[in-house]
């Protein structure tokens, strides 16, 4: 039954005052209990009934628990969607107490009166305020997740409320994963007025969880439709999730946001759905195996084959590094410590380099496959695309443009080309080094290796000693130029850097990093600093009990 014809239903059942029964069913996660509640709010004012009590069945172990719930659990119909404070409990329970002593006077003041002190006589509480409950709207949740109490007792209680003591019931529950099917079966006819079967379609129980103002709302839709989801809590902890997620990418290329929004409603589908027929999250390393196996479909197993064809229905043919990190949210709850951002990050570099280099490689199509007598458009063409892309081309086809244009006569435009790529890679010296670059031998244009090999040199000179142990105190960190610099370094640089009065760090860092090298294989860092520590401390006792603190 869809949604709305579900909300007509309550909507006629809370507002008359009959005493009937009605039965909510419908699997778990479909929003059962939302939509009971939410149909309580809305018409509330239109309840017949005094009074309201909410009971979920799951953990109750006895009748006696489960009526004294009755009386605990009831509230003011006028009270609903309010917050309850202890004054206004208090005062609904004296008001249902006052009620019932009302009806019971009548029938012990004639006994009372009779008996030797009567008047003293105390009924227990916990035996007699669940005779209190009358005249109010019962709903009992959670029937299928009762263990201890028998369904055929928990159905004797709803008949009871309901021709004894005036009140309207509604029980709310999962048939399908119901026990005592044979039990409900057999007292349905007398207990049960009339079942509703709440199973709401896909669009329903998303309109229910999103919002139209939530972002990528359309593309969120498509996926959970792809793979049929209804579960609302499903819905609503894949909400959390993705507002998570991309909260954390910021105004990273749309393909990125894209693809992870897919794959972290994949990954909450495996996660969180009760289908047996999809993989396991926790294994999700190994799927790799089975999603890019050469078997025949014949000689693979049927539950991981079943599996595999869905997922690639969905469009997931492979696991990379993105999806291993938006399992890990997806698992943790949490985005922090995940790695998903700097893998986020690397995605869209790489998304925006592939789209920058889009023109350019356009414009080497028409080289190879055209003899379109356009030289100088063509030209001009390739020298713009080229900027367009030159942060984001490779040092091979640096060199293939540079070589064309140099034949085409436009060595202007070359020389331009270099001079752009060397300011846009200066950040990266190891672009520039031919000796390490996997194609270095290759670049074959005069002007653009000795342009390389004079970047390469000036970018790859030594720093300081003391330029290079400030910058690891300052950054808890170093490059290998730093390390280089330290082993390259005197103990009479050292001494002279231990001596010298610093504004911008602190001595004892410097000391600290100069020390740390002890036990790894730049234990001659460590060394040389001793040895300039040591003869510090032999020049006075004052210095010699400093130099002591530090273990030397």
């Amino acid at each position: 039954m869809s949604v709305q014809i579900t909300k007509a239903v309550l909507k006629n059942f809370l507002g008359d005052a009959e005493t009937d029964v009605l039965a909510l069913t419908g699997a778990w996660g479909t929003g059962k209990t939302y939509a009971w509640r939410e149909a309580l709010l809305t018409h509330r004012d239109n309840i017949k009934f005094k009074h309201y009590c909410y009971v979920s069945l799951f953990g109750i172990n006895s009748m006696a628990e489960l009526r004294m719930s009755l009386f605990t659990k009831s509230v003011a119909v006028s009270t609903l969607g309010q917050k309850l404070d202890f004054s206004m409990i208090n005062e609904h329970g004296s008001s249902m107490i006052k009620d019932w002593l009302k009806v019971q006077y009548a029938r012990f003041s004639p006994m009372l009166r009779s008996l030797p002190h009567g008047s003293s006589i105390s009924l227990g509480l916990e035996a007699l305020m669940p005779s209190a409950v009358r005249d109010t709207l019962v709903c009992f949740d959670d029937f299928e997740r009762q263990t201890a109490i028998k369904a055929e007792d928990v159905l004797g209680l709803i008949t009871e409320l309901k021709e004894e003591r005036g009140c309207k019931v509604a029980l709310i529950f999962n048939a399908e994963k119901l026990g005592a099917k044979d039990a409900y079966r057999a007292y349905r006819e007398k207990a049960i007025d009339f079942e509703v079967l709440y199973a709401p379609t896909v669009q329903e129980a998303f309109d229910l969880v999103f919002d139209s103002e939530f972002p990528n709302r359309e593309l969120v839709l498509r996926n959970v439709v792809d793979l049929g989801i209804t579960n609302v809590r499903i819905l609503r902890k894949l909400r959390q999730l993705i507002t998570r997620i991309t909260s954390a990418m910021g105004q990273m290329h749309s393909n990125v946001v894209e693809e992870s929004i897919a794959t972290i409603v994949l990954l909450c589908w495996c996660e969180y759905a009760p289908d047996m027929s999809k993989p396991k999250i926790e294994e999700i390393e190994n799927w790799n195996k089975y999603l890019m196996s050469f078997l025949k479909e014949a000689d693979q197993d049927p539950f991981t084959l079943a599996w595999v064809q869905r997922l690639k229905a969905y469009g997931f043919t492979h696991v990379d590094d993105l999806d291993l990190a938006i399992a890990r949210v997806v698992e943790r709850g949490y985005v922090e410590g995940t790695g998903f951002v700097d893998v986020a990050k690397k995605r869209d570099e790489d998304q925006r380099n592939a789209e920058m280099s889009v023109p350019f490689t356009a414009v080497w199509r028409r080289f190879h496959d055209s003899f379109s007598d356009d030289q100088d458009a063509f030209i001009a063409d390739l020298h713009e695309a080229a900027l367009h892309a030159i942060a984001h081309i490779s040092s091979s086809d640096l060199n293939s443009t540079v070589r064309l244009l140099r034949e085409l006569l436009r060595d202007d435009f070359a020389d331009g080309l270099i001079d752009k790529f060397v300011e846009a890679n200066r950040g990266k010296p190891k672009t520039f080094d031919l000796k390490e670059h996997p194609f270095g031998g290759s670049i074959n244009d005069t002007k653009l290796r000795a342009t390389f090999e004079a970047v390469h040199s000036g970018l790859t000179q030594l720093p300081g000693l003391e330029e290079a142990v400030t910058f690891m105190a300052k950054n808890s960190g170093y490059n290998p130029e730093h390390l280089q610099a330290m082993k390259a370094a005197s103990v009479d640089e050292y001494q002279a850097m231990f001596l010298k009065q610093h504004h911008d760090v602190k001595l004892a860092s410097l000391i600290s990093w100069s020390l740390r090298w002890a036990d790894s294989e730049h234990s001659e860092i460590t060394a040389k600093a001793k040895e300039a520590l040591e003869r510090i401390k032999a020049t006075s006792l004052l210095n010699a009990i400093r130099v002591s603190r530090y273990g030397v």
